[in-house]
Order: C-alpha cells, then sequence, then structure tokens
C-alpha cells in the first residue's frame, strides 16, 4: 500500500508570497539600493502581483487560516490582515508586515525586509504612505487606476478606518421598494501570544506595533505604574516612541461608567486616531473598562491588551466582552470589543500578591472543569507551587518543572478560553460553558465584597453539586472537583448563598441576562459540560442547604483563604454597593 501525500493545496496569495521571495533574493542587491528603492520594488511584476493579491485577499476566510496552519505558517496570519490595508499603511509599516508575513516561508528575506524597513524609518519615504510614494513613482499612471478601481471593488484596501475590521453585506427589496431586508456581517480578528518579557527593549513585540504611529496611548492599571511605570518609559524612549500615559486606579469599586466616561474623554484629548491602537496594561478591571471605552470612543477603535494579571492573561485579556459594573450586578454595562492583540506575559505575575494569585487560578479551573481534562490533571499534579512561585516566576530555579508547566498551563487555559468564547462571539445563543460559575455570582459578588476568583468558586461547586444532583456526575469526580479548589484554598462556600432575597435576584437576573433562559452550564464528568435550564427557585433554596451540609466537611468548612476585596488591599465593594443602594432608594423616594 502506498503512502498518500499530505498535498497542501496553495492560495494564490501564498503563491505570490514564494514567488515574491524568490525574486526578491535573486534581485537583492539591485532592489536595495537606496537612491532607486521604490523603482526597484514596483518596476517588477512580482510587486505589483503581491501587492494587488493582498487587496484582493480575504484574509478572513477559514480556508487561508487551515492553508497556513498546514504551512505552520499561522504567525502569518496577523500581518496578511492587516496587508490587507497595504496602500494605507505607512511605508516603513507595509515594509515591516511584509516581513513578518513571509517570515515562515523564508527567514532570510524576512530579515532582509526588517532592516530595509528599520534603515527608512525615520525618513520622509518611510513614514509616507505607500500609496503616496507609489503615486510619485515612475508607474504613477498604474497605480492611479488602481485607485479608481478600488474604490468600486475593495475600498477597505485603499481608505480603510481601521486594519483590523472588515464588514460586507447584502441587501434586497420587494418590487416597490415598500420593503427592505438587509444582511450584515463583520469579520475582525484577535492574536494571542503567550510572550515573556514584553518590556524588554529587545523584544520588537510593542515597538513593532506602535512605530510608524509615533506615539502609543497607554492605559495603565495604577499598580502597574508603581511597580512598572520606569520599565514602560524607558521602552519607549529606547525605540523613539512618543509615550501618553493615563493612569488609573483600577479596584473593582473603579469599575463603573464614571470611569469609562471620563477615560473616554482622555482620549479625546488626545485626538486617538480610529485606526491607532490603545495599549491597555493591567489586570481585568482596567482591562474591562478600558476596552468599553474603547468600543464606544469613534464607535470603535482597536486596543492591544497587555496582560499583567493571572485574570487578564487567560481569560479577560482576550475577552470580546467590555464592560462595567452597574446597580450592584457585575457587568451589567458593556459591548462586544475584543483586543486586536493580547499579550499574556507570566512574567508580570512575580509582583502579584499571593492572595491576587490564588483568585486568578479560578478561572483556570472553570476551563479544566467544564472543558480541559487535560489541564484538570495538570493542576492536580501542580498542586500548591503553582501558586506559591506565582506561576514560576517566585521561589523558583528557571529549569524548574514547575516552570514549563505553568507555561502550559497558560496555554492551554488560553487555548480552551478562546475556542469557547470566540464561536459565539455576540453571545447570540446560551450554551456558553464559559459561563460556568457566572451565573448567581454576578449578583452576590458585590455584595459580599468577594474576589471574583473566589465568588465564582463558590457557584462553580454548587453548579456541579446541582449536577450531582441529577445524576449528571458521579460522585468521584464531584470530589475530585472540590478538592482541587479546595486545595488551591479557593472558597466552596459563603454565607451569602443563604441571601433568599439576594439568590432569588441572581436567578431573575440570569434569565434577563440569557434571552429568558438559565442555561447554567454545569460538568457531567471532568473536562465535560451539559445545561440546566429548569431549575425552580424553591429547587435551588434547597439543594443550597443540602450543598451546605457537604463542604462543611471540607477544610476551612469550605471557607476560602483570603476571600475578601479587603483581604486582598482593596477597597471593600460591599461599602460603594450600599452607598450606590442608598442613592436609588432617595432617588425612588423623591
Amino acid at each position: 500500500m502506498t503512502k498518500k501525500k499530505n498535498v497542501i493545496v496553495r492560495s494564490m496569495v501564498t503563491n505570490k508570497i514564494i514567488n515574491f521571495s524568490k525574486y526578491f533574493i535573486l534581485n537583492k542587491k539591485n532592489i536595495l539600493d537606496h537612491q532607486n528603492l521604490l523603482e526597484n520594488f514596483v518596476n517588477n511584476n512580482y510587486f505589483e502581483d503581491l501587492l494587488i493579491s493582498l487587496a484582493e485577499a480575504d484574509p478572513y476566510d477559514f480556508k487561508i487560516s487551515d492553508e497556513f496552519l498546514k504551512l505552520n505558517a499561522i504567525s502569518s496570519l496577523p500581518h496578511l490582515r492587516i496587508l490587507k490595508t497595504s496602500l494605507n499603511l505607512t511605508t516603513e509599516r507595509f515594509i515591516l508586515e511584509l516581513s513578518y508575513l513571509v517570515l515562515p516561508f523564508n527567514k532570510y528575506l524576512s530579515n532582509e525586509l526588517k532592516y530595509l524597513s528599520s534603515k527608512i524609518s525615520n525618513t520622509n519615504f518611510g513614514s509616507a504612505k505607500l500609496i503616496s510614494n507609489l503615486l510619485n513613482s515612475s508607474k504613477h499612471l498604474f497605480y492611479e487606476q488602481i485607485i479608481l478601481d478600488f474604490e468600486q471593488k475593495h475600498p477597505l484596501a485603499l481608505y480603510p478606518t481601521s486594519s483590523f475590521r472588515n464588514s460586507s453585506g447584502h441587501v434586497v427589496s420587494s418590487n416597490d421598494y415598500q420593503q427592505i431586508e438587509a444582511t450584515m456581517n463583520l469579520n475582525t480578528f484577535t492574536s494571542i501570544k503567550v510572550e515573556e518579557s514584553t518590556l524588554n527593549i529587545n523584544n520588537p513585540l510593542l515597538r513593532d506595533n506602535y512605530k510608524s504611529f509615533g506615539r502609543c496611548v497607554c492605559l495603565i492599571d495604577q499598580n502597574i505604574e508603581d511597580n512598572y511605570g520606569v520599565e514602560i518609559e524607558n521602552y519607549f524612549n529606547h525605540h523613539s516612541i512618543i509615550l501618553e500615559k493615563l493612569v488609573y486606579r483600577a479596584m473593582e469599586v473603579d469599575k463603573h461608567i464614571k470611569n469609562v466616561e471620563k477615560i473616554v474623554e482622555d482620549f479625546r484629548k488626545l485626538g486617538v486616531n480610529r485606526n491607532e491602537p490603545i495599549l491597555i496594561i493591567g489586570g481585568g478591571v482596567i482591562g474591562d473598562i478600558g476596552a468599553f471605552a474603547a468600543s464606544i470612543y469613534h464607535r470603535s477603535t482597536p486596543y492591544i491588551m497587555l496582560s499583567t494579571s493571572v485574570v487578564s492573561a487567560i481569560d479577560s485579556g482576550p475577552s470580546p466582552r467590555s464592560c462595567c459594573d452597574a446597580g450592584g450586578f457585575k457587568n451589567l454595562l458593556g459591548s462586544f470589543h475584543a483586543p486586536v492583540l493580547n499579550i499574556s506575559d507570566r512574567s508580570f505575575f512575580k509582583s502579584l500578591k499571593t492572595s491576587w494569585v490564588r483568585h486568578g487560578i479560578a478561572e483556570i479551573h472553570k476551563m479544566a472543569v467544564i472543558r480541559d481534562k487535560e489541564l484538570f490533571h495538570l493542576l492536580e499534579d501542580t498542586g500548591l507551587d503553582l501558586m506559591k512561585t506565582h506561576f514560576g516566576t517566585i521561589n523558583c530555579n528557571k529549569q524548574d518543572e514547575i516552570v514549563s508547566k505553568s507555561k502550559k498551563i497558560i496555554g492551554l487555559s488560553l487555548k480552551s478560553y478562546v475556542e469557547s468564547e470566540y464561536d459565539n462571539l455576540h453571545e447570540v445563543h446560551s450554551i456558553r460553558d464559559h459561563a460556568f460559575g457566572h451565573g448567581l455570582s454576578a449578583n452576590f459578588e458585590l455584595k459580599a465584597g468577594l474576589l471574583h476568583g473566589h465568588a465564582i468558586s463558590v457557584e462553580m461547586n454548587l453548579s456541579s453539586f446541582m449536577s450531582y444532583k441529577r445524576g449528571w456526575i458521579n460522585e468521584k469526580d464531584l470530589q475530585r472537583i472540590f478538592k482541587l479548589f479546595s486545595e488551591y484554598e479557593l472558597s466552596l462556600w459563603h454565607d451569602i448563598l443563604l441571601d433568599d432575597k439576594c439568590m432569588s435576584e441572581g436567578f431573575d437576573k440570569i434569565l434577563q441576562k440569557r434571552g429568558g433562559n438559565l442555561a447554567i452550564p454545569v460538568p457531567t464528568g471532568i473536562g465535560e459540560c451539559k445545561y440546566i435550564n429548569d431549575l425552580t427557585k424553591p429547587e435551588l433554596k434547597e439543594i443550597i442547604q443540602e450543598y451546605k451540609s457537604v463542604v462543611s466537611k471540607y477544610p476551612r468548612k469550605g471557607l476560602g483563604v483570603e476571600p475578601l476585596c479587603s483581604d486582598a488591599g482593596l477597597e471593600d465593594p460591599v461599602t460603594v454597593f450600599k452607598t450606590d443602594e442608598n442613592i436609588t432608594k432617595e432617588a425612588n423616594l423623591n
């Protein structure tokens, strides 16, 4: 029997990249003659073919993604998508993006293009838009015709408001034009990178994203500013990029609409461009309100998230849901606005309080229990070492096993989360396994003053017990889940569950948020999930009473270690919530 070859059917754009690479290598000396750089580029069909192919390609087509996956070239995909708008990029940025596009195909060419980009970065030629330089070349008549063609056929390639999204639509109408039906589609993309030492001046990631803009508008968590402010300034100063810093305190009590409005006003004062990605550095709170502000500024402004906490690194950072709290309810206001790039950098974990690391791990437990058996086993195997070493950043050596395990845990968590989240970008349905633990807790977290990780831990374990009561999960797996949370010192219990009014409100708010459905995700085994949609309030109350009796047998009677915001040195949201509640009552009376 003969073996079948795994033949990769290359797309037109891949063929153009390969042809351009071959031509460039053969003619490198002439092309890189700085005196005639532009002419040497435009006076060859390979450059023209590639440029037109980039504009005409659909970089959001799954077939291209799958092709690049088979070619081990997925790192090229975000650059292919940005190069859809090639003509509108600065010439320096175009060549830099091109260098990353060809990297998996030809490393030598990639290095040559990066060198060329750096040589022209501070010149008028490099800072001018590519289309402007092309119109000044000997082939200006050809490119004038390109402009006319693209105005009709490929407007995104010519005059994009953003290089990070694309849309399409289709309209039909009745013969008398009294009824019109329209279908609209939006394509956007997010790149997720697990990175080390992003602020090291030798790390080009942030430089490459901001050099062509000449500046970086940076929204920073106050804690990050206190610990890394000098490093951030040194990084951008080293690369001659102007840094516009906006520093905000980012505790849970700060996660309200007034701060979102303040951030938007800061963007306005700085004149943020609609194609200029804001850099957000910090954890979940600054990420949520910063992304919300970006989503409503110019109706959509791109942003890059540098995630510095456990929660943001594996969950809220790449999340397409931006939000703020309101009315004592978590994340009541918000929009759908994903980052164009999320950078999960473990090196920041070394400066976190252990209580922050602990509560962040709850989001990893979420994906392990409900979706990823391999991740669950890894968490069992790693145990408290994960927390004690802050994911292998303190109290250990670089060669220790905990370091490699920590990296794998972050990677698996991100993969599971993104796979689960991005297939239902705008929450058009409630079959959302990553909502495990995020139903009732959205109502009781602030009222109880709990850290987010402890609040969702309480609900995740309660939901697991609901599954057991229905016979969906066996006792052995249930006990493994309880044990995992307990050994990581997370909360199985809090007395807020005995507040009937609070639980009733939470129940109702789930229905409101999920379109009249409960759709409570519960585990049916390790890494497996089903949904409860027919739970009643009396049944919930009965289950809570029985659950309390079961988890009281666990260490600390099911209570977590440092479960409250105040335990972690954060302002107590209970105080703020009660103040808001009293203001609302007074307003209603008046």
